[in-house]
């Protein structure tokens, strides 16, 4: 018995229109539930993996040095996978803010519309981060164009 695993996040936003045309149109999640107030997003079989819900259109937009969530992170399943939806992104028009090799994972950053982070990456297995407890210290950026 005991924790196993995160199994959601739910972030708050300010356009939920906007934020469901993110989550689905660009990150290809479904709608599992939604209110006028709410919306639940999955991307499997799981009931749901993000939700957000509405606040005000004058509530302070997400800025770097807040406390809060620095960002969500969201795994594929290889850096073939990646890199296409680094490409998908770049097509929709999303900009991409970083990409970096952490050693053990190699990631892309992006922003929802609300200024929410989230991160897109994968497992870099040949990386054994339990040899090496560096990876909090290890970024080095990376080129998908060439990758």
């Amino acid at each position: 018995m005991g924790i196993q695993r995160v199994g959601h996040a739910v972030l708050k936003v300010r356009d939920m229109e906007a934020s469901k045309q993110f989550y689905v149109g660009v990150l290809g999640m479904k709608i599992s539930s939604e209110s006028p107030h709410a919306t639940f997003f999955r991307f499997n079989e799981y009931h749901h993996d993000i939700g957000v819900f509405k606040v005000s259109e004058n509530a302070q937009p997400a800025q770097a040095d807040q406390v809060g969530l620095l960002h969500i992170a969201l795994v594929v399943d290889s850096q073939e996978s990646l890199v296409e939806i680094y490409r998908d992104l770049k097509a929709k028009g999303v900009k991409v803010e970083a990409a970096l090799d952490h050693g053990m994972t190699r990631s892309i950053y992006v922003y929802d519309p609300d200024g929410n982070a989230i991160e897109i990456y994968c497992e870099v297995p040949e990386y054994d981060w339990r040899a090496n407890d560096d990876f909090v210290g290890f970024l080095k950026p990376i080129d998908l164009e060439t990758l």
